[in-house]
Formats: structure tokens, C-alpha cells, sequence
């Protein structure tokens, strides 16, 4: 037998991963509240070390100013005593010395000039120096650039001339011959005055193109979603081209059409572009407006049909069979067929609006009902399919449906769920009156009735016989396979055998008609036949046994009814 180990001494015990986690949040909390305080210390020590600092400079301009105070006090109080001895002598001599007292006060060397003078002018730099960097803040500034010491014009910044060496890339791409275009530009800072003018990237691929010594016209180059397709002379009878184009697509679509417009974007650009990149508006159109056949694979859907599929992709249902050699007339959903559909270099997309109905599955309720016997599970209601009309919005490319989107839904009709009845139907004798104590292995087998004779007796009765109206339902006793279920020769007339997987057998004889069949596995009171009168009988019952290794029992050991 294995001891227990001791919960402390055991290195995984449940305790002591409790006492780890304790020790790990303690050790934490203790780093958090030491972080804390040094935090709090630093704070304190830079605040008085910013109080000291303050004080010392409040002192220092204290010492400065009484230094000067005193410096400017002691030749003071020399030239007042001066002034007292000339006044005694009077004349010139006071006059004299009156100048000479004024002149020291404002011009001397702690007079009021040069005092002021070493304060001001600090300050008046400081000023200067501030004012000179607002004003250099307030300018705008840009890139002026220069290739091969041409200057091409002013920037915002260095994408703007990439933006321009992309384009003359798109502008020689087409040409058959080397192009030498220098892409060598410097840069340099200009303040932007009212008269400057920010140049456009293509400005800029204009003059490296100019400078490429090559023949050049000027053109509008198409482009189609940004990539450069050729250039013309006359851009309107290519963009009324295409304009007209889109009128005539639009007059074959039905009225619910709202939109019809190319997927992808065609600009013109005026501009300088190479002699060998022209072409005449009908080459072009003919690019633009090229199409071709491909094959892809269509996901059937509810409702479809070939001869659907195939003018949806503008197919003859032949073109469409001989795709589909195995297509059948009835399309099943989510099978994929073989289409072609014409792509054209710029698709044609149009919307169109629609109403469609579709169908809401309904689902399933389970009801107890004693319409049917205990155990058994049926439908009792079919249920009804709903039914929503929604608005929808199509978006179809070259008239096949690319997307579509819900605008709005109304339900036009509830579905109705299906509902399965439980039984709850138990049978029983008709009346309370007969009572049998038995085990309960077995159910009462009749839907009623009583019992007109018990088993054994003076003749030996190997069964129990329960009287019940003609065409009585008869119920299996217990589930199990039918072993035997049709007429029998020897007295039983038609009756039903039943093994059950315990190596018990019931038998109900003397039915008028049988429903079960030999190897139906059935439930504990599944309808099996009906009562009769068949075979060796007198009047309408159901001979009932049960037997084990092929001897009967009193089936009355087995049955309870009516018992506490």
C-alpha cells in the first residue's frame, strides 16, 4: 500500500505553491513600494536643489546690486563734499564743480549711461535674437531643384520630383528606342516668396523629357488606372468614344439598371510625350475596347437552370452542353458547370435592382400527446415553409453577377414549425378493477379489454387471454425483434412472436390482422396488430405468453397494473 507523502516535505504539494505565490506577490509589493520611494526621493532632492538654486540667484543679485549701490555711493558722497567747499568760495569755482558733478552722474564710470548701458544691451540682444528667430520661423521654405544646372522650379519636397522621374518612366516605356533622361537632381533650400510658384510633378516630366533630345509632341497621354496605355493628339474623340460607348450598353438593360460605368479609371494627362508614343484615337480604342473569351466555373444555385446559366453568361445552351456533356435538365445546387465569359480590358459594370422571393426553413417542435403510445416519436403536424420578399441590388461586371447586396426585407409569410409528438399513452386494461402485481418487465400489451382467462388451470392454458373489442390495438410488451409475425396453422391463428435481447419471447395470438414483419426491430408499444378472432377461438381476445427457453410463464408474474 502506498503511504501518502508528507504535504511538508513534498516539493509539489499544493501548500507550498501557495506559500511560493504568497512570497513571489510579497516580494513584488515590497520592489513597487521601494520604487516608489526612491521615485519620491529624486522628486524631493530636484526640488531643493531648484530652491537652492533660486536662493543663490536671488542672492547674487542682491550682492550685485547693493556692490553697485556702494560703488556708485562712495564717489557720490566724494563730489557732494566738493560741492560743499564751492560753495563756500562761490563763483566759477561752483559752477565749475556743479558740471563736473552732472557729467560724472550720467557719463562716468558708475554713472547712469554706462550703468544702463551694461544692463540694457543684454537684454536688447536677447530681444533681437528672439525676434530673429520668429521671423525665420514664420517663412515658408522649399526645394528648388536643378538637373544638369537647369533649374526645373521649386518643390514641396523630394517625393514630388520622384512622383516626375515615375512618370517619365510610364511616358518612354512604350517607345522602341533608348530614351536618355538624367535623373542626377540637387536640391536646395529657398525661402517661398509671394511670387514663387510650386511646380507640378508632370512639369517637372515635361522638362526632363525636353532635355532628352529626343522628338517630342504635345499629346494627352490615356491612362488606364494610372498605367500609361499611349498618347493622342485628339483626346475627346477617345474619351466621346468611350462615353458613347457606355450610352449603348446602358440602351440594352432593362429600366431597373441605376448605373452603368467601367471598372477601372481612364484619365488624360496634357503634357510632352515621345513622337513614337502616339497613336491614332482608332488604335487606341481598339486597345481599350478589346476583349477575350474565357472559361471559368459557375456554383449552381436553387432555382437554376441551363437554359438559365446560359443566358446569364450570354451562351447558346448548346455552347453550354457541349462544355457540360453530363448536365442533366434539373440542375442540382452547389454542382459547378464549365461557362465562358467574354473579359473584356476595361469590364462594363452596371447595378440593377431586383425584388426576390426566397423561402424561410421552419423548424421543429417536440409536444407530448397521448395520441401516441409511451416511447414512440412521430410527426403529428407538417410544417410550412415562410416565405420574405427582399430589395435587393445586383452589381453585375460584362453581365455576370459579381455581388449583390440586402437593401431590405419584408417577411410576407411566418413559417410554421413541424411538430413531433412524444407518446405519453400507456396501455391499460379498461377498467381500474383489474389489478395484477407482478414484476413490470412487460407492459400490458392491449389497448384495454380484461382478462377473460388466466394462465394454467384445469386445461392447462398456456397463456392469458385479455378480451377487447374487434380490431383492439395489440402493443408490444417490450422491444425486441419480431421473430415470427403472419398466420400459424396450430391454433393461434395470426399471430405475432417478439425476441426480446434477454432471452425472453411474447406471443399474441388470434389477431384479425398483423402489422409487424419478421425482423422489424420495434419499441415497447409499438402498434404490432389488432385483435381478432382467429385460429382455435370463440370470441374476440389476445392470447398473450411469455416464455423463456421455449417454456411458457404465467405472464401475470410479469405484468403490473393497476398495483401501488
Amino acid at each position: 500500500m502506498r503511504n501518502n507523502p508528507d504535504p511538508r516535505t513534498d516539493s509539489h504539494s499544493p501548500s507550498e505553491a501557495l506559500v511560493r505565490l504568497g512570497m513571489m506577490v510579497l516580494h513584488s509589493l515590497i520592489a513597487v513600494l521601494a520604487g516608489f520611494q526612491t521615485l519620491l526621493g529624486g522628486i524631493g532632492r530636484m526640488l531643493k536643489y531648484t530652491v537652492q538654486q533660486a536662493v543663490r540667484f536671488f542672492v547674487m543679485i542682491w550682492q550685485n546690486i547693493r556692490f553697485a549701490f556702494e560703488e556708485y555711493n562712495r564717489p557720490m558722497q566724494e563730489r557732494l563734499r566738493e560741492m560743499r567747499h564751492a560753495r563756500k568760495e562761490g563763483g566759477i569755482p561752483l559752477v565749475f564743480e556743479w558740471l563736473r558733478f552732472f557729467g560724472g552722474f550720467i557719463f562716468g564710470e558708475n554713472g547712469i549711461l554706462r550703468t544702463g548701458f551694461n544692463y540694457v544691451l543684454p537684454v536688447m540682444s536677447v530681444l533681437f535674437l528672439v525676434g530673429l528667430i520668429s521671423y525665420g520661423t514664420g517663412l515658408d521654405y522649399a526645394l528648388s531643384v536643378t538637373v544638369n544646372g537647369e533649374e526645373l522650379g521649386i518643390i514641396a519636397d523630394e517625393s514630388d520630383f520622384a512622383a516626375a522621374q515615375e512618370e517619365v518612366r510610364k511616358r518612354v516605356s512604350l517607345a522602341g528606342e533608348e530614351v536618355n533622361v538624367s535623373f542626377n537632381p540637387v536640391y536646395t533650400l529657398k525661402i517661398v516668396t509671394e511670387n514663387d510658384q510650386y511646380v507640378s510633378p508632370r512639369s517637372i516630366a515635361d522638362r526632363l523629357l525636353a532635355s532628352s533630345h529626343t522628338d517630342l509632341e504635345n499629346a494627352y497621354g490615356v491612362y488606364v488606372d494610372g498605367e500609361f496605355i499611349g498618347a493622342v493628339i485628339d483626346k475627346d474623340a477617345v474619351a466621346n468614344r468611350m462615353s458613347a460607348e457606355l450610352a449603348e450598353y446602358a440602351v440594352h438593360l432593362d429600366n431597373n439598371v441605376t448605373n452603368v460605368y467601367y471598372t477601372k479609371e481612364i484619365t488624360y494627362s496634357e503634357g510632352i510625350y515621345l513622337a513614337s508614343s502616339l497613336s491614332e484615337p482608332s488604335e487606341l480604342l481598339k486597345k481599350l475596347t478589346a476583349s477575350e473569351k474565357q472559361e471559368q466555373t459557375y456554383t449552381v444555385r436553387e432555382a437554376d437552370s441551363p437554359q438559365l446559366v446560359a443566358a446569364m453568361y450570354h451562351m447558346t445552351l448548346e455552347e453550354l452542353q457541349e462544355l457540360n456533356p453530363k448536365m442533366s435538365e434539373t440542375l442540382k445546387p452547389g454542382t459547378e458547370l464549365n461557362v465562358t465569359t467574354s473579359v473584356r480590358y476595361i469590364p462594363i459594370a452596371y447595378t440593377r435592382n431586383m425584388t426576390v422571393t426566397s423561402y424561410i426553413n421552419y423548424g421543429s417542435v417536440r409536444v407530448e400527446t397521448s395520441a401516441l403510445n409511451l416511447g414512440v416519436e412521430a410527426v403529428i403536424a407538417k410544417g410550412e415553409l415562410g416565405e420574405r420578399t427582399s430589395e435587393v441590388q445586383v452589381e453585375y461586371i460584362d453581365g455576370v453577377e459579381e455581388s449583390r447586396t440586402v437593401l431590405s426585407t419584408v417577411i410576407t409569410k411566418e413559417p410554421v414549425p413541424e411538430q413531433i409528438g412524444i407518446g405519453t399513452y400507456s396501455p391499460a386494461p379498461a377498467s381500474t378493477g383489474t389489478i395484477v402485481r407482478g414484476s413490470g418487465k412487460f407492459g400490458w400489451p392491449v389497448g384495454g379489454g380484461y382478462i377473460s382467462d388466466h394462465f394454467g388451470g384445469a386445461r392447462r392454458h398456456k397463456g392469458l387471454d385479455i378480451a377487447a373489442p374487434m380490431g383492439t390495438e395489440i402493443y408490444a410488451a417490450e422491444g425486441g425483434t419480431v421473430y415470427r409475425a403472419g398466420w400459424n396453422s396450430g391454433g393461434y391463428g395470426n399471430y405475432v412472436i417478439i425476441d426480446h435481447p434477454d432471452g425472453y419471447r411474447t406471443l399474441y395470438g388470434h389477431c384479425s390482422s398483423v402489422v409487424a414483419y419478421e425482423g422489424q426491430i420495434v419499441e415497447k408499444g409499438q402498434l404490432i396488430a389488432y385483435v381478432g378472432s382467429t385460429g382455435d377461438s370463440t370470441g374476440p381476445h389476445c392470447h398473450f405468453e411469455v416464455r423463456i427457453n421455449n417454456i411458457c410463464q404465467n405472464p401475470e408474474d410479469y405484468l403490473r397494473v393497476n398495483a401501488d
